[in-house]
């Protein structure tokens, strides 16, 4: 008798084992350990030359790269165009410059053709999808859902900073190793460069109870004259992920190049639905990461 129940025990222990195994292994508690942050952040430059010369930069001292597993947001103009979006952009260049405007009836009839077109989806070889805006990560949402507004506002129409760069998006916070980077550019375009680069990665602690900022950013000036004295170089961006839709402001005659790169390296711990700054003598970053639950999936839960 008491043979067959230690049997009988063993088994059952063997059993609930077995299927602890398969619930470690299962995408639902995989799923189950995701933690889903809400992350924004903007970037600005430091307009004032005193601030920047608090440090000595040199080229020799630099060490630039954007990380092999590297991503960047996701966009809504990334599945929707308008066919003549470039046209839209120089018409208001055009009007802006009255030395080489056309006709006004003529550039009047043309806007308003343009203006009439709606947005489309773009033609891919695989089966369109419609984003997501609840659900999806490393997606950029609406301007609606920013907290930050009023502080862009601020930077914007300070005289001492310019804002480079905004982000919103949601994502899963892993460890270090799992985290993917993202891609940062911003300002203005310079060929394939742009003022701001690099990468942000937003990862876990080791006790996985601080969520880090990780920022490996520059920010570039240039000009059309070589310095012949100091060598700054800038790594390529990426071409998979550059922005493609960034016809940019500048003339593809000229050639740029840097004279001098400011370098911002650092990672910061950071409490949940609270502000932080990053400082720096030419770059400032405010972040913000909220935690965020997935909403339960509907066929009509887009948050757009």
């Amino acid at each position: 008798m008491i043979m067959n129940e230690l049997s009988i025990f063993r088994a059952k222990s063997v059993l609930l084992k077995f299927l602890g195994t398969l619930i470690a292994i299962s995408p639902i508690g995989t799923m189950a350990q995701e933690r889903w942050f809400q992350i924004e952040v903007s970037i600005f430059s430091n307009e004032t030359d005193e601030d920047k010369s608090e440090e000595f930069w040199q080229p020799d001292q630099l060490e630039l790269a954007f990380p092999e597993k590297m991503r960047r947001l996701d966009r809504l103009t990334d599945i929707l165009m308008i066919d003549d979006l470039h046209t839209i952009n120089n018409i208001e260049a055009l009007k802006a410059d009255p030395m080489i405007v056309p006709e006004k009836p003529q550039l009047m009839e043309r806007e308003e053709s343009i203006l009439a077109m709606r947005p489309q989806t773009r033609k891919t070889n695989s089966g369109f999808r419609f984003f997501d805006f609840s659900r999806d990560d490393f997606l950029q949402l609406p301007p609606r859902l920013s907290e930050f507004q009023q502080t862009n506002q601020t930077l914007e129409r300070s005289p001492d900073h310019r804002l480079l760069f905004h982000g919103l998006w949601r994502q899963v916070v892993t460890n270090s190793s799992q985290a993917e980077p993202v891609y940062v550019q911003g300002g203005l375009a310079y060929g394939v460069q742009h003022e701001l680069q690099g990468s942000l990665t937003i990862h876990f602690n080791e006790n996985q109870d601080r969520v880090i900022a990780d920022t490996n950013l520059w920010l570039a000036e240039f000009s059309i004259v070589e310095n012949s004295e100091e060598n700054w170089e800038l790594p390529i961006p990426p071409e998979e992920i550059a922005d493609s839709l960034n016809y940019g402001t500048t003339n593809p005659d000229l050639n740029y190049h840097p004279i001098r790169i400011y370098h911002m390296q650092q990672d910061r711990d950071m409490r949940s639905n609270e502000f932080h700054y990053l400082d720096h003598p030419a770059l400032g970053v405010v972040i913000l990461v909220k935690p965020y639950e997935n909403p339960p999936l509907t066929p009509n839960n887009s948050d757009f």
